[in-house]
């Protein structure tokens, strides 16, 4: 089964410092080990996306912090002492010329008051500038120790197969990984057990849409959720295949008894060639849910008719 990780993007954005560090406890104490975190996430970094892609200026976040989750994580990890036993690993996001790579890392280290990352990725594969760019950088960076593993993240098949060219030594591909975009990642997904690469699921509970928090057909958006902060998450989910989705959940749930969030998160931990699955948190329930979804008992029917098949 995969292992459990924390997906750290709440970190200052949906819960204050106190309950970020909470957050960060709780997980450790229970088990976690595997935190990721990425330079784009923070409550100043959401504002200004707000306000420089959507034209919408106001707050949402419980901080305006520029990059409080690499702050936030980088001080839990030092003030614990705990560097020796978590794997930590954070993403360059914007800039994917040489020395843009190059500057975000010393600048994600520096934040988090480390030596080195023990796993850094490519947020994303950048459209405009040749893959090889990026991936130069970030081998001479784990050449010279700055980093100890690579990956790439948001990739496709065909993208996982140009990076792996790129750079043999690419390990780790991180995807969205949820029954509302099985069918989207599973090509990434069977290409990464095909070629050794470690596969890390996020968004297991597709930002929460899998609960049925913003509703059967997405009438609802609650302040200070995943998808008011985040409007972007609304365009990927709020869409026929989720609505489908989410609905054979609830028709499940209302079979089994068991939770829709249970259910969706045990899907997701069913996939033996997963490495690590991410859990997002704003609350320690999130992540106790998690770890009860592991025991959940396997029925093969039951998995079938979640992944419409």
């Amino acid at each position: 089964m995969p292992v459990l990780g924390l997906g750290a993007a709440t970190l200052g954005r949906e819960i204050n410092e106190k309950d970020s560090l909470h957050i960060l406890d709780t997980a450790f104490a229970i088990g976690f080990r595997h935190f990721d975190t990425a330079e784009a996430y923070g409550g100043g970094n959401a504002r200004a996306y707000r306000k420089n892609v959507l034209g919408i200026e106001d707050v949402r976040e419980t901080t305006a912090t520029m990059h409080s989750s690499e702050i936030l994580l980088g001080q839990w990890v030092r003030d614990r002492g705990l560097r020796g036993e978590v794997q930590l690993a954070t993403k360059v996001s914007s800039g994917f010329r040489s020395a843009d790579v190059t500057a975000a890392l010393e600048r994600s280290l520096d934040r988090m008051g480390l030596d080195s990352i023990d796993l850094y990725y490519l947020h994303s594969i950048p459209k405009d500038i040749p893959l090889e760019e990026p991936l130069h950088s970030m081998k001479a960076a784990r050449h010279g120790g700055r980093i100890h593993s690579l990956g790439v993240s948001n990739a496709t098949a065909a993208q996982l197969q140009h990076a792996r060219k790129a750079a043999t030594s690419i390990e780790y591909c991180q995807n969205a990984f949820n029954l509302a975009q099985a069918a989207q990642s599973r090509e990434s997904l069977d290409y990464c057990r095909q070629q050794g690469i470690r596969f890390v699921a996020y968004s297991p509970l597709a930002a929460g849409f899998l609960t049925g928090k913003y509703g059967a057909r997405g009438e609802s958006v609650p302040s200070g959720t995943r998808f008011d902060v985040i409007p972007g998450h609304r365009d990927v989910y709020f869409n026929d295949a989720g609505f489908h989705a989410l609905t054979r959940l609830e028709q499940a749930s209302a079979a089994t008894k068991v939770p829709k969030h249970l259910l969706a998160m045990a899907w997701v931990l069913r996939h033996a060639e997963i490495a690590i699955v991410l859990v997002g948190a704003t609350k320690p329930d999130h992540l106790h849910n998690a770890v009860e979804a592991q025991k959940l008992a396997t029925d093969e029917n039951l998995w079938t008719q979640l992944s419409g098949l």
